[in-house]
């Protein structure tokens, strides 16, 4: 739940969140962006608990050991660059006892084995795309200076950039495990995911255009999420075929 406790006023109510948090709050399309992230692992996880089986949940439950493991890093530099906050101590606090938890499970549960590959050719090119979508989008944020100067924002909360760039990247790691795996019932809660991510990227970028804050990201968000969205969408009501 703590995806979801950070998550969601990230996504909702950046400004007022930036303020509690001393937060500078220049750049709230990066906070509603990593908040759209975390909102996707809480409501996925959530589904996963609730049906109570390993196989649909392992992906998802190993993108988040990815998210919480890189945040976990995004907070070492932010000691070692001595930009400390109670943001920065609360978030890293979090990310190690979740690596821990969630290293636990996935040790438990070890050598499962995937079912046969049932899904359509057209599935694994979008997925494919989107695999690499996430890679870029959570990489990039790492260096905040270079990625913010390109993408047209003052990059003055560097911890945000790499706290959502590292819940973008675990989408990364999920998108590469159903890649190999391409069995429809390992496949289903990870779209899931993808698509209450996409679906909340492509609205907060809707938004920005709207007011009128156009920038390459804002572009590049609104045609990717969007597309995905659709595309995912597809895959849902197909079940991948």
């Amino acid at each position: 739940m703590g995806s979801l406790a950070l998550g969601l006023p990230l996504y909702v109510f950046p400004r007022p969140f930036a303020r509690l948090a001393e937060l500078s709050g220049d750049d709230t399309f990066i906070y509603e962006l990593g908040g759209a992230a975390m909102i996707g692992y809480a409501v996925a996880l959530g589904l996963g608990v609730r049906d109570g089986a390993w196989s649909p949940s392992r992906f998802v439950i190993l993108g988040t050991y990815a998210f919480v493991a890189i945040a976990f890093l995004a907070g070492f530099v932010s000691f070692a660059s001595n930009q400390i906050s109670g943001l920065v101590v609360i978030v890293s606090l979090w990310a190690v006892v979740s690596a821990w938890a969630v290293a636990q499970i996935l040790v438990a549960h070890r050598g499962a084995v995937a079912g046969p590959r049932d899904v359509a050719m057209w599935v694994m090119v979008i997925l494919a795309l989107a695999t690499l979508s996430a890679a870029v989008f959570g990489l990039g944020p790492q260096a905040p200076a270079p990625f913010a100067a390109l993408m047209g924002y003052k990059g003055t909360d560097e911890y945000v950039y790499r706290l959502a760039g590292a819940a973008c990247f675990g989408y990364a790691v999920t998108g590469i495990q159903e890649l190999r795996s391409l069995h429809w019932d390992d496949m289903r809660l990870p779209n899931v995911m993808a698509i209450v991510f996409n679906g909340l990227a492509f609205l907060a970028s809707a938004f920005e255009i709207l007011a009128g804050r156009t920038t390459l990201l804002v572009f590049l968000v609104a045609l990717a999420a969007g597309f995905f969205t659709v595309a995912i969408g597809a895959i849902i009501a197909r079940r991948g075929r």
